[in-house]
């Protein structure tokens, strides 16, 4: 055995023993010897991995690859690296391979079902889930991600049979399952669900969490029955209990206001940053208010391609905001800063495409926080702010159990606070841009849907496509709570939901009553 064997073994031996300071000292001593050492290579990668240096992991388990094309644990070391970075994409790339390496390992399979879905894959999802549950392999997950895989392509009827399934195969899937249900939206609860919702309300044995679930299920049922005001008290217990669990940070949130308030964005000229002809449409607004249904109308168009609720803004504004303040950054931004932002998010994006669309949709309703950047980075992008009545949408949002973000939703009094927030910001931004930012009324939309839409089309700069009237014969996935709802043509029901409750809104009511007043006199007019 020479030098370089004993070498590696020793590594190998440290690391077993998870003495992993003495695994990284024979791992380099045998990479001085030889560079395209693999093992050696893979044990770097592993350490630099577990003391979360994904960069050089990445670059590690990246040189291992391209020696020994089908090493699996490098390959595992990629696929964790890109799925703490939230690169879903090429998680997906890797765990394809992996399957394909392992059919076996039906771990890898249901990853590749929960990162296919996340990416709008949704066949591949199906296929992945399907022969997790014929292996009976982490089954009762893959029943309740198969019922969104078809929740999201729209077959509401499968769905449930599965959200049923899941419920079924333990006490532990009640809450989430029956919350699933409900979340449905157009799922009619049976008098054998509505006992069963109120025996687990009864019990001891669920935490606040599940419990919240099921609060928000039970509300559904009532609302059904035609009884409000008990719909009502259900639903404010159920936020009251995510409240205590994700409390709204009212004061970080409110200095995140002021700091955009007292901004004035750098205006970059659009020719010397643009190296394509896409014209991205960002879609913005309170969530509940119709942004879902607005990106249907407009991917139902020839020239248009959406993507999902991306997280891309945010996480260049975070980038900003962590180098020295994002409202600082936006009022200097440098051409060549924004360049390089502009480049790095269209790369982003551009996985989501097979070739490069004309019109790509970002429906975030988030980023009514970046419109300024948004400008900046793409001064010729079109920004459809959609607005729905206050009231409406407070309900909207205070029914809703949101998986993430959106921690204001559990109160009333925070979804008001928050509501005005998002009034005032808007306010500025349409104070600096004018005309280039497009104030969609949801009521006018489902009441004069024809005039609406041809008037939507042509400020995006697109001719008129019948189809764009029909959107919802769309086949597209949808991933959001409004996907059985934009499957159906628009109906006017939905304007005024909120008047039923109103009697058990108190002085939020008349606070949000104000606030549609201001909307309808700041932008509707």
């Amino acid at each position: 055995m020479n030098r370089e064997e004993r070498y590696l073994n020793d590594a190998k031996a440290f690391f077993a023993e998870q003495k992993f300071s003495s695994a990284g000292i024979y791992a380099r001593k045998v990479i001085r010897r030889n560079p395209q050492q693999v093992d050696a290579l893979t044990i770097l990668g592993q350490l630099a991995l577990s003391s979360n240096d994904h960069k050089e992991a990445h670059r590690l388990f990246s040189i291992v690859i391209s020696l020994a094309p089908e090493e699996t644990q490098a390959l595992s070391g990629l696929l964790a690296v890109a799925e703490r970075r939230e690169d879903f994409f090429s998680a997906y790339r890797y765990l394809v391979i992996l399957v394909k390496l392992q059919p076996g390992n039906n771990g890898n399979r249901f990853k590749l079902g929960i990162t296919a879905s996340k990416i709008g894959l949704m066949d591949e999802a199906e296929v992945a889930f399907q022969a997790c549950i014929a292996n009976g392999v982490e089954e009762p997950a893959a029943l309740l991600n198969l019922g969104h895989v078809y929740k999201a392509k729209g077959d509401t009827v499968k769905a449930a049979e599965l959200y049923h399934s899941y419920i079924e195969a333990g006490e532990q899937h009640q809450a989430v399952g029956y919350w699933s249900l409900a979340d449905l939206k157009n799922y009619s609860f049976s008098e054998s669900d509505a006992e069963l919702l109120q025996s687990h309300l009864e019990s001891e044995q669920y935490s606040n969490a599940n419990r919240s679930l099921f609060l928000f299920a039970y509300s559904r049922v009532l609302e059904q029955r035609g009884d409000y005001e008990h719909s009502f008290a259900v639903i404010k217990e159920a936020n009251s209990l995510m409240q205590e669990l994700r409390p709204f940070k009212a004061g970080p949130f409110k200095q995140i206001i002021d700091s955009l308030l007292g901004c004035k964005p750098v205006k970059i000229n659009q020719h010397q940053l643009q190296e394509n002809s896409q014209t991205p449409i960002f879609i913005v607004g309170m969530p509940r208010s119709g942004t879902t249904l607005t990106e249907q109308i407009l991917a139902s168009h020839s020239q248009v391609e959406a993507t999902d609720e991306l997280p891309y803004i945010e996480r260049l504004a975070l980038e900003l905001d962590m180098s020295g303040g994002y409202a600082k950054w936006l009022t200097n931004l440098s051409e060549e800063k924004a360049k390089r932002l502009r480049g790095q998010y269209l790369d982003q994006v551009s996985k989501y495409f097979e070739s490069e669309p004309e019109y790509f949709i970002d429906k975030n309703p988030n980023n009514f926080l970046h419109i300024g950047l948004i400008k900046a980075l793409f001064p010729n992008a079109k920004i459809i702010n959609v607005i729905r009545d206050a009231n409406d949408n407070a309900m909207g949002v205070f029914k809703q159990h949101f998986s993430r973000g959106h921690d204001y939703s559990y109160s009333l009094d925070n979804i008001v606070t928050y509501w005005q927030s998002y009034l005032e910001l808007m306010k500025h931004w349409s104070g600096i841009y004018s005309q280039e930012i497009y104030h969609l009324s949801f009521e006018r939309l489902v009441q004069s849907p024809d005039e609406e839409i041809a008037e939507l089309l042509s400020y995006c700069g697109l001719g008129f496509e019948e189809q764009c009237l029909t959107f919802y014969q769309s086949k597209r996935t949808v991933l959001t709570p409004s996907a059985s709802q934009v499957r159906q043509p628009m109906n006017p029901k939905a304007i005024g939901q909120s008047q039923k409750y109103q009697p058990f809104m108190g002085g939020s009511h008349r606070q949000l009553v104000g606030i549609a007043d201001k909307v309808r006199a700041e932008f509707l007019t």
